[in-house]
């Protein structure tokens, strides 16, 4: 189903539905969650948030370069906003958890319903004709982009070729030269390529005997990850499925709750808003304490999503119009936004300054940042990301489309 078409019918006629159509991803059934969409502008919204302040930090000359935690903390004596915009980084492990719960749910959902699963064919080709497209366009314009300011055209070269292949993190053991958000991408595709395999879980018939199995696997890939893998001596092992699946799997697990769910009427109750608030207020006490605790944090995720989807307040909020539409455009958002805020603050130079309050000047150059990042990101959208939506949709057999879910 075209998503565009069905959003505006639902809005008011004039620019804003045009608009609204417009900017409107497709989806590959006719199964929408808007919560999803919801879900990715919170995720999108805290990486942005996270890559302005590191951006900013440097350029205004407060503070230099902020990398690994220990440096983002001792920035922080500068300014309390430098702590939430150090656990804006964690919106990556939020989409981990989105994905976990799209991927899982059409394998699930037929698995638990006696079916065999959808076919392998169709559910690689829409991995390949959907993500890929975008993602080497983006990559070679961030290499001219690099080339042409730092004249190592050769040099990275072979950086490029090992980012298109999504393998950067596993032979340089450290995020792409070309595109440095990309080194999620890579760990999205490890686990797309064995979703086959882990969906194997939902073949429990036993409901308990199956959330139990999920839980503690979570907990074990996170103790896995907090005591080792984190700070593994070889660098490439950071950059491996094992090292984020928990997060993955807490998404496997929401799937089997939404399937649970789905056969009765789901209420909502303002007692779940109170879930959302105890879980955001908990993460970053969380990803504060950062070598203390992380195991638990895929539950806390799993917490504010449930909070987001049962909660009377929660889910008005990201239900919103706009949000949904922002938040079903977050992969262009994410390949482009660090592009665009250098590009911003390179000219905006002028307008920083340290004698000012530091939150002014911060949220001086959020606001100004952020008008950029919309209109470039949803062109791009628009023109680089979506044609490859309808492409891979009108690639597929209908059996595929209607076995599968909104991705």
């Amino acid at each position: 189903m075209n998503l565009s078409i069905k959003r505006r019918s639902q809005f008011p006629d004039g620019f804003s539905a045009w608009l609204a159509g417009k900017l409107s991803r497709v989806t590959s059934s006719g199964e929408l969650i808007p919560e999803i969409d919801g879900l990715r502008f919170l995720a999108i919204s805290a990486v942005i948030l996270h890559h302005t302040m590191s951006i900013y930090l440097p350029r205004s000359g407060r503070v230099g370069v902020v990398r690994t935690p220990d440096e983002w903390f001792a920035a922080a004596s500068a300014s309390w906003l430098i702590y939430p915009a150090y656990c804006g980084h964690f919106g990556v492990h939020l989409f981990f958890v989105i994905s976990g719960f799209i991927l899982a749910l059409p394998f699930a959902r037929r698995s638990l319903n006696g079916l065999p699963p959808p076919g392998l064919k169709s559910y690689y080709l829409r991995r390949v004709t959907r993500i890929e497209p975008p993602y080497v366009l983006c990559l070679v314009l961030c290499y001219f982009q690099l080339w042409q300011k730092t004249g190592e055209g050769l040099s990275l070269l072979p950086h490029l070729i090992a980012s298109l292949f999504y393998s950067h993190g596993l032979i340089y053991g450290y995020g792409s030269r070309i595109n440095e958000v990309t080194w999620s991408l890579e760990i999205e595709i490890q686990f797309y390529l064995l979703v086959p395999l882990l969906v194997r879980l939902f073949m429990l018939r036993s409901a308990l005997a199956r959330r139990a199995l999920l839980v503690g696997l979570i907990v074990f890939f996170g103790l896995l990850s907090q005591w080792y893998l984190v700070n593994a001596p070889f660098a490439p092992l950071r950059h491996t499925l094992p090292n984020f699946l928990h997060y993955f799997l807490a998404g496997f697990l929401l799937a089997d709750f939404y399937l649970a769910g789905q056969a009765h009427e789901v209420r909502k109750y303002f007692s779940w808003d109170l879930a959302t608030i105890v879980a955001a207020t908990a993460i970053p006490v969380v990803l504060i304490n950062y070598y203390r605790y992380t195991f638990l944090l895929p539950f806390l995720v799993a917490l504010l999503y449930a909070g987001c989807y049962l909660g009377r307040l929660s889910n008005s909020l990201i239900r919103r119009r706009w949000i949904v539409i922002t938040g079903g455009m977050c992969y262009t958002f994410y390949l482009y936004h660090v592009l665009v805020i250098g590009g911003v603050m390179a000219q905006t130079t002028w307008l920083m300054s340290a004698a000012s309050p530091f939150a002014f000047d911060f949220l001086l150059q959020g606001l100004v940042v952020c008008v950029p990042i919309f209109i470039v990101c949803s062109w791009l959208f628009v023109y680089t990301e979506k044609p490859f939506m309808r492409w891979s949709l009108s690639a597929r057999p209908a059996s595929a489309i209607t076995a599968s879910t909104s991705d």
